[in-house]
C-alpha cells in the first residue's frame, strides 16, 4: 500500500463515520469529561493507591488521561506504564516502574535495558523517586495483562515504600491483590469502580450531543439498552452516524453483550473502504504502533499521518504511553481485527506479516520484542537465535517466566541445538516448579551429550541441573551432583562454580557438617561477588545463616542476614526471589525473638515470593512462622487456612518435607489447644518414614525443633506418658550434642523439662531447665520457651521463686535474668524493685541514684540489661574481666543493690532501658 492510498483510505472512513467537516479539535470535545469519578480522584489525591477498576470497554484509560491531565495542571510529575505480558516478572516490572518514573521515553528504555542489564531494585525506585520536584503521579495502565502471583510480593512493596506527596494509581480489570482490602479499609487505597465508569444519563447526553437526529428519548433508550457501557455507546455511534438502516444493527437484541459488540464491530468495519481494511488489517499484528513502525508497515513515509486519521475516525485507536509517541488499538477492537484477520488471510500470509514485525523490531534492536513475532511467523531458529543474545540477561533479571514461556513455544530440539538456552529453560522450569518439563529436557540433554560426549558441557549441564534438584528437594542427589560438577569446572567459571559449592553447602548442613558448608560457602562468596550475581549471593548468605543458626548463633545468623537483606535491595532484584529467601529466615528470626510485628512485616512483603519459587526449606519456613504468628495471636482459624496452604503446596508438588512439617505444626496446635483426640488423630496422619531420629536423616532449619520427635514428645506429655517422652527425648538430646545441633538441643531440652516436671520430678525439671537457658543466648531464643503454654510458663515461675535453692551454677545472674526476661515476655511480673526505691516516697531518690553513675557505668548497666555476661562485657568494652568486675561492683553501691537483677530492676525504674 502507498503512502497515499493509505492516508486517503484513513481520510476516506473519516468522512464516512464521522462529519466530513469535522476538525481536529471537534474530535477531541467527542471524549466526555469523566466529571463524577475525577471528583472523586482529586478528593483522594493524598491516598498512596488508587485504582481504576473495571471490564474492557469501560473508559479506564480515558480516566486515567483525564486525571493525568489534571495532576500536571497543578505542577505535579505524571510517569505513565501500560504492562503487557512481558512485563509479568517481578524484575522487569520495577525497571519499567524506575523508567517511567524517570520520563524514560521507550527508545531511551530500550537503550538503557542494554546498557544497564542489572536487575533494578525497591531501592531503584526509591531513588527514582527522589528524582521528583514536588508531587507525583505513576499510572499503571493495563495491570492486569501483567499480574500475577510472583509479582505481588513486589508489588505491595512498592506501595508501601511509596513517599507523602507520591501517588501511584492503577488500571486494571480486577482487583490485583486482595491484600490491597486492608488497605482500602484504612483509607489508603480509593477504587473507583464498574459502577462508577458507566456513562450516566448526563454523560450519555453529552456524548452522541454531536450526533444529528437523536432525540432525549433516543438516547435514554441507548443508555438503558447498554447500562452505560462506554465501548457499547461507542459501537452505537459509530452504526447512527451511517443512517436509519444502521441503527436498526444497533438495536439488535436485549442487552449489550461481547457478541453484541463484535457484531457492532464488525458493522463498523464492513463498511470502511478496503484499503483501510487492509491498514487496520496490517497494523493490529504489534501490540504498539509508532509513526516509524506504521511507515514500514503500510508502505508509506508518514506513517504518523496514519495514526493520526485513524485516531479522529474513532476507531478504538489511543496513546500508549505520556510522550504521545506509542499508539494502541483497543484491546476488543484489536482483538476483533486479530480475529478477522486470521479469517480472511492465508496461513503463509499472516506469517509474513509476522516475520515483517519482527525484522523491524530486531533492526531497531528490540530483539526481545521481536522473538514472540518470529515464533508468531513459524520461524523458531531465527527467534532461537534472538533469544540466545538476551537469554543471559534475562537470568540475570530474574525473568523466569518469560523464559519458560518461550521455552514451551520453541520445539525441544531447537533448545537443545543451543545448549545455552536448554541449561537457561532448565534453571526456568526447575524454580517455577514445572518439574516434568524440566526433566524431560534434561533427560534429552543427558542423551545428547551422551552421543556427543564433552567434559566442560557436561558439567555445565549439571550446574543447570542443580537448580531443579534443589527445587524439587532431592538434597541427597543435590550434594553429589555438585560435588560431579565442579570438577569440570574452574575459577574461571566464576558464578556456576559458586552454585556448586552453595549446593553442596546445603548438603554439609543437613548432614550437619557446619564448618565444612561454611568453608565451601566462604569459597562462593568472592566469585559471586565478583559477577555481580547477587541471586547467588542470597541463597550463599541463607545457607551460612542456616548454619549458624543450627549451632544456636542467632545473633550471629540475624546479623549476616540482615545485612544481606539490604545488601541484595540496593544493589539487585532482592525484592524478587531470591531476597525472599533471606526474609523468611531474618523473619523466623524474629519469630524466635518475639517480635512478632517484625515478622510479620517481612513475611507480608516476601511471603508471596517465597511461595512462588523458593526452595522447600524457605518455603516451609515462611508456612510456619506464618501459622504460627496466626496462633499465637490467637487467630486459630488463619493458622489453620496457612497449614492446609503448605499441605495442599506439598501435595502439588511432591513435597514430602512440606507435607511432614505442615501436619506436625498441625498436631502441635492441636496438642497446645487441649484437643488431644484431634491431636492424636493428627499424629497418626504422620508416616512412620517421617522421622527425624534416625542416624542418616538430613535435618533442616525449618524442622529440626519439631518434626518429628518434639511433636510425639510433646504428646506424649499431654497425655501423661511422660516417661516414653523423657526416654525418646534423652537419647535425641544426646544425638543433637553430637551432631553440635545447639538449637535442637535446646527445644529438646526445654520437652525434657516439661516431662520431667510432669512425671513429679521437679528438681531434675529445673535443672534441666536451667540447661536449656545455658544453651540460649539471653533475649534471643524466646519462642522455643513460651511456644511450649501454660506448662512451660508454670515451670518457669516455679525455677524462679526457688532459684535461691538451686545448685551454684556459672553465670548464676545472667541465667536469673534470662529467667526474668522469659516470664516478662510471658506477661508475668517478676523481678522485685530493690528495698530502696520501695521505701521512699520522695521522687528525688531516682535523679540522685540516676546521678551518681558515670557515663561508663550507665552504659554498661545497659549492657547488663541484655544479659551479657562478664567475659561477653569485657569483649565488647575492651577491657578486663576483672575491670568489668570493678564497675559492677561500684555500681551495685551506688544503686544500694547486691545483684544484676536487682541491676536491671534499677535501671528500667530509672528508664535507662525499657
Amino acid at each position: 500500500m502507498t503512502r497515499r492510498t493509505a492516508k486517503l483510505a484513513v481520510r476516506v472512513a473519516a468522512a464516512d463515520s464521522l462529519e466530513a467537516s469535522r476538525s481536529d479539535s471537534t474530535g477531541s470535545r467527542s471524549l466526555v469529561l469523566r466529571q463524577a469519578a475525577l471528583d472523586r480522584l482529586k478528593a483522594h489525591h493524598q491516598a498512596p493507591l488508587a485504582l481504576v477498576q473495571g471490564p474492557a470497554g469501560f473508559g479506564k484509560t480515558t480516566l486515567l488521561r483525564q486525571y493525568s491531565d489534571y495532576r500536571a495542571a497543578r505542577g505535579d510529575q505524571i510517569a505513565w506504564m501500560r504492562m503487557d505480558a512481558q512485563s509479568a516478572d517481578p524484575a522487569q516490572f520495577l525497571r519499567l516502574l524506575c523508567d517511567a518514573a524517570d520520563g524514560f521515553d521507550e527508545r531511551v528504555r530500550q537503550r538503557k535495558a542494554r546498557l544497564d542489564p542489572r536487575p533494578p531494585t525497591i531501592q531503584d525506585f526509591n531513588r527514582a523517586l527522589g528524582r521528583l520536584r514536588g508531587g507525583g503521579l505513576i499510572v499503571v495502565d493495563n495491570f492486569e495483562q501483567a499480574f500475577t502471583a510472583d509479582l505481588e510480593g513486589v508489588f505491595m512493596q512498592v506501595v508501601r515504600v511509596l513517599p507523602e506527596g507520591v501517588q501511584l494509581c492503577i488500571g486494571s480489570r480486577v482487583l490485583p491483590s486482595d491484600r490491597l482490602v486492608s488497605l482500602r479499609m484504612r483509607e489508603q487505597m480509593v477504587v473507583i469502580d464498574e459502577s462508577e465508569l458507566r456513562f450516566g444519563i448526563n454523560e450519555c447526553s453529552e456524548f452522541f450531543r454531536e450526533v444529528p437526529g437523536l432525540t432525549p428519548a433516543d438516547i435514554a433508550d441507548i443508555h438503558r439498552r447498554t447500562d452505560g457501557w462506554p465501548a457499547a455507546l461507542q459501537c452505537f455511534r459509530l452504526c447512527i452516524r451511517r443512517g436509519r438502516e444502521h441503527r436498526s444493527l444497533a438495536y439488535a437484541g436485549k442487552g449489550m453483550t461481547q457478541d453484541l459488540i463484535s457484531y457492532l464491530a464488525t458493522d463498523v468495519f464492513e463498511h470502511l473502504s478496503p484499503e483501510l481494511q487492509a491498514t487496520l488489517f496490517a497494523l493490529c499484528v504489534p501490540e504498539k504502533l509508532n509513526g516509524e513502525l506504521v511507515g514500514f508497515v503500510a508502505g508509506t513515509g508518514d506513517g504518523q499521518a496514519v495514526l493520526d486519521e485513524i485516531e479522529r475516525a474513532g476507531l478504538f485507536l489511543g496513546h500508549a504511553d505520556l510522550e504521545g509517541s506509542w499508539y494502541r488499538f483497543h484491546n476488543l477492537f484489536r482483538q476483533f481485527l486479530l480475529t478477522r484477520m486470521r479469517q480472511e488471510t492465508a496461513p503463509a500470509e499472516l506469517r509474513r506479516r509476522q516475520r515483517q514485525i519482527a525484522d523491524w523490531y530486531a533492526g531497531h534492536g528490540c530483539r526481545e520484542e521481536a522473538i514472540q513475532h518470529c515464533i508468531d511467523a513459524g520461524d523458531p531458529e531465527q527467534a532461537a537465535e534472538l533469544l540466545e543474545t538476551v537469554i543471559d540477561r534475562l537470568i540475570a533479571q530474574e525473568r523466569l517466566g518469560l523464559i519458560e514461556r518461550y521455552a514451551d513455544e520453541l520445539p525441544p530440539e531447537m533448545l537443545l541445538r543451543h545448549p545455552n538456552l536448554a541449561n537457561a529453560a532448565i534453571i526456568a522450569y526447575g524454580f517455577r516448579r514445572a518439574f516434568d518439563k524440566a526433566n524431560r529436557l534434561i533427560d534429552a540433554r543427558a542423551r545428547q551429550l551422551q552421543a556427543q560426549p564433552d567434559a566442560r558441557a557436561q558439567a555445565v549441564h549439571d550446574y543447570a541441573r542443580l537448580f531443579v534438584l534443589a527445587a524439587e528437594d532431592r538434597i541427597e542427589e543435590l550434594g553429589h551432583s555438585a560435588e560431579q560438577a565442579w570438577r569440570h569446572l574452574s575459577e574461571l567459571d566464576g558464578s556456576q562454580l559458586a552454585i556448586t559449592y552453595n549446593a553442596r553447602g546445603v548438603w554439609l548442613v543437613g548432614r550437619s557438617q557446619f564448618e565444612e558448608a561454611r568453608t565451601l560457602l566462604l569459597k562462593a562468596r568472592p566469585l559471586l561477588d565478583r559477577e555481580g550475581s547477587l541471586f547467588g549471593q542470597a541463597y550463599q548468605e541463607a545457607i551460612y545463616a542456616m548454619s549458624l543458626l543450627a549451632e544456636g548463633r542467632i545473633t550471629d545468623a540475624m546479623r549476616g542476614l540482615s545485612a544481606a537483606l539490604r545488601h541484595t535491595e540496593q544493589e539487585a532484584s532482592g525484592s524478587v526471589t531470591a531476597g525472599s529467601v533471606l526474609a523468611v529466615y531474618l523473619a523466623d528470626g524474629y519469630y524466635e525473638q518475639n517480635k512478632l510485628a517484625d515478622a510479620q512485616v517481612l513475611l507480608n512483603d516476601y511471603g508471596q515470593l517465597a511461595e512462588q519459587q523458593a526452595i522447600v526449606d524457605p518455603l516451609a519456613t515462611m508456612l510456619l512462622t506464618s501459622a504460627r504468628i496466626a496462633y499465637e495471636r490467637g487467630d486459630r482459624a488463619q493458622a489453620e487456612d496457612v497449614l492446609e496452604r503448605a499441605l495442599y503446596l506439598g501435595y502439588q508438588h511432591d513435597f514430602a518435607r512440606l507435607v511432614t512439617y505442615a501436619k506436625a505444626e498441625r498436631t502441635r496446635q492441636a496438642t497446645l489447644s487441649g484437643d488431644l483426640d484431634l491431636a492424636e488423630r493428627r499424629l497418626r496422619e504422620l508416616s512412620p518414614a517421617d522421622h527425624d531420629a534416625d542416624d542418616d536423616a538430613l535435618l533442616f532449619h525449618a524442622g529440626e525443633t519439631e518434626a518429628r520427635s518434639v511433636t510425639v514428645a510433646r504428646y506424649l506429655v499431654h497425655v501423661g506418658r511422660s516417661g516414653e517422652a523423657r526416654s525418646m527425648l534423652q537419647a535425641q538430646i544426646r544425638r543433637a550434642k553430637a551432631q553440635r545441633r545447639r538449637r535442637r538441643e535446646l527445644k529438646l531440652t526445654v520437652m525434657l523439662a516439661l516431662a520431667q516436671n510432669a512425671e513429679g520430678r521437679h528438681n531434675c525439671a529445673r535443672r534441666s531447665l536451667l540447661e536449656a537457658l545455658e544453651l540460649g543466648a539471653p533475649r534471643e531464643f524466646v519462642r522455643s520457651f513460651l511456644d511450649e503454654g501454660p506448662m512451660l510458663i508454670q515451670l518457669l515461675k516455679e525455677t524462679h521463686r526457688g532459684f535461691d535453692q538451686l545448685p551454684k551454677l556459672g553465670h548464676q545472674d545472667v541465667l536469673l535474668a534470662y529467667l526474668n526476661y522469659l516470664l516478662a515476655e510471658a506477661g508475668e511480673v517478676v523481678g522485685a524493685v530493690p528495698e530502696v526505691l520501695q521505701a521512699s516516697g520522695d521522687a528525688a531518690i531516682a535523679p540522685q541514684l540516676f546521678e551518681s553513675l558515670t557515663d561508663k557505668e550507665r552504659n554498661l548497666l545497659r549492657y547488663v540489661s541484655l544479659g551479657l555476661s562478664n567475659k561477653d562485657l569485657a569483649e565488647r568494652l575492651s577491657v578486663s574481666t576483672n575491670t568489668v568486675k570493678w564497675h559492677l561492683r561500684n555500681i551495685f553501691e551506688k544503686l544500694q543493690i547486691s545483684n544484676r537483677v536487682q541491676a536491671i530492676a534499677v535501671a528500667r525504674h530509672l528508664g535507662l532501658i525499657e
